[in-house]
């Protein structure tokens, strides 16, 4: 069976099928959100006016937390103009949500039609959030879009450089290996990159012919340079390289591109709000406006360049989200793409810097490895990870409240767990502060090194 055959195969029945017995409808949504590509302006305001109107009304109706806040703010889930009634809301922040997600929650969806998720706290402090299954579902068919903007299919072989899966429940874990052998793909471990090792995997990888590379920012860079020197840089089947969850910055995209020979491409999303922006071919990040309303609300404190992202996702039931504002910052462009697409442009996102760690013997660990330490955990304010020497890592920790003995036990095999995953390489040290410093520029970061770079 010839490649293309294979992934057409798979494109066209084998992952529709294999999504639809489990009850997951972005494929049945796949077809849909592409269309929405050749939305005019009018049209995509339209449909922004008519999503933020449900969701007002679903708020009225189910949730009780949001119908007080309408109250309090004069807002009229019936008004014949939702987007003047969503400004008479006021930003949401950080600290709201984490002291009222729980009566944030939506009534009229049960346990199993939503999700409990969490955020990295890589801006200062974690969130907890629910996300309904349709909300998911359909950024997972936003995944694909995005995909579809560098010229990649469902169906087609990658390579992804992600996490290792050790953190993942059993049926996350079971669902992404079978993702990974019905789309062939292949799975490098971000999180522990030994380079004798993933010489032996880049080599492999080749082998599958893979068109899309995609991973973490700092990663993926790690992997290319790893590639570069071994001189693995036949890559002749990829079309794209994308990466998210940190900052791109011009370097990265020089590495990347010159080692896989493709076009690099840079995704923006969050946690707690999926799919803001994704870049085009022409190198221009394209705000998704048919799923979030997003505002820029000036910063002073960080420059004139730069605003607060604030974001209104228009799909999620489960914990609606009014002009939220997560701690990133871009700024708005005006203008025109040459690409086509008439969704607004803004810059990328700045400020997510994330600090690779490196062990003694030369294994490079990814920042977000840490971040999963703190994932759907309760009782701390904020943390950082500090590597000061090559063999030692300081844990600082703000606890939220008076600390437990169960929340204190809880740090301590943490710092256990990751001596064990570096092979007692690591000696983890814990603090416990008041106060973590921020950086210049008011930003947390959640990892530093002062051993390895930033790549």
């Amino acid at each position: 069976m010839s490649t293309n055959f294979g992934a057409t195969l798979r494109r066209r029945v084998t992952l529709p099928v294999a999504f639809g017995l489990v009850g997951d409808k972005r494929f049945a949504l796949l077809d849909d959100v592409l269309a929405r590509d050749a939305w005019s302006p009018a049209q995509v305001r339209n449909h922004q006016a008519e999503r933020l109107s449900h969701l007002f009304r679903v708020c009225r109706d189910h949730n009780p937390y949001w119908s007080a806040r309408f109250e309090a703010f004069g807002v009229n889930p019936d008004g014949s103009d939702p987007f003047a009634e969503l400004a008479k809301l006021p930003i949401l922040t950080k600290d709201e949500m984490r002291e009222n997600w729980k009566q944030m929650r939506s009534t009229h969806l049960s346990d199993s039609d939503m999700v409990h998720e969490t955020s990295s706290g890589s801006t200062g402090m974690q969130i907890n959030f629910f996300q309904s299954n349709y909300y998911r579902q359909l950024h997972a068919a936003m995944e694909y879009r995005s995909r579809a903007w560098m010229g990649v299919h469902p169906g087609e072989p990658y390579l992804s450089i992600q996490a290792h899966g050790a953190h993942m429940t059993r049926k996350t874990k079971l669902l992404r290996n079978a993702r990974k052998w019905m789309e062939n793909g292949f799975i490098l471990d971000a999180f522990h990159i030994d380079p004798a090792v993933v010489r032996a995997q880049l080599e492999a990888a080749q082998r599958i012919n893979p068109v899309h590379v995609h991973g973490y920012t700092t990663s993926c860079v790690t992997v290319a340079e790893i590639a570069r020197d071994a001189g693995l840089t036949d890559w002749p089947s990829v079309r794209a390289v994308s990466t998210t969850s940190e900052q791109q910055t011009e370097e990265h995209r020089k590495i990347l591109g010159e080692t896989f020979g493709a076009d690099v491409y840079d995704r923006y999303g969050s946690r707690e709000v999926l799919s803001i922006s994704m870049q085009c071919a022409q190198g221009k990040h394209h705000i998704y406006e048919d799923v979030n309303i997003i505002e820029f609300a000036p910063l002073s404190e960080v420059g004139d360049d730069l605003s607060a992202i604030i974001a209104t996702p228009l799909d999620n039931e489960a914990m609606p989200l009014f002009r939220y504002r997560s701690g990133d910052e871009a700024a708005a462009i005006d203008g025109a793409c040459t690409c086509g697409r008439t969704l607004r442009l803004m810059t990328g996102c700045r400020g997510r810097i994330c600090n690779n760690f490196i062990t003694p013997d030369g294994r490079i660990i990814n920042g977000t490895y840490f971040l999963y330490y703190f994932y759907y955990q309760e009782g701390f304010k904020s943390y950082q990870f500090h590597q000061t020497a090559e063999d030692h890592i300081d844990l600082y920790v703000v606890p939220d409240g008076t600390l437990s003995q169960e929340r204190h036990d809880y740090l301590k095999q943490c710092c256990q767990k990751i001596r064990d995953d570096s092979d007692g390489q690591f000696e983890v040290k814990l603090h416990l502060v008041d106060e973590i410093p921020k950086r210049k520029g008011g930003k947390h970061l959640y990892t530093i090194s002062d051993v390895l770079r930033h790549i």
